[in-house]
């Protein structure tokens, strides 16, 4: 959390969590995605071997 001047006002305070907060929640989403699609190479190459032993 940034360090913000006590005379900051609650409202500010209030639109720079939820900025954090957003942040956060892109960088959970870009995570999963990143996870997702990895799996997703996996699997294809995974296939792919299957597809070459099958026809050999």
């Amino acid at each position: 959390m940034m360090k913000l001047k006590p005379e900051t006002p609650i409202y500010a305070k209030l639109q720079i969590k939820r900025l954090e907060d957003e942040c956060e929640s892109l960088k959970t989403w870009i995570w999963r995605m990143t996870i997702i699609v990895e799996l997703l190479l996996i699997v294809a190459l995974a296939a792919c071997v299957a597809n070459f032993y099958a026809i050999t």
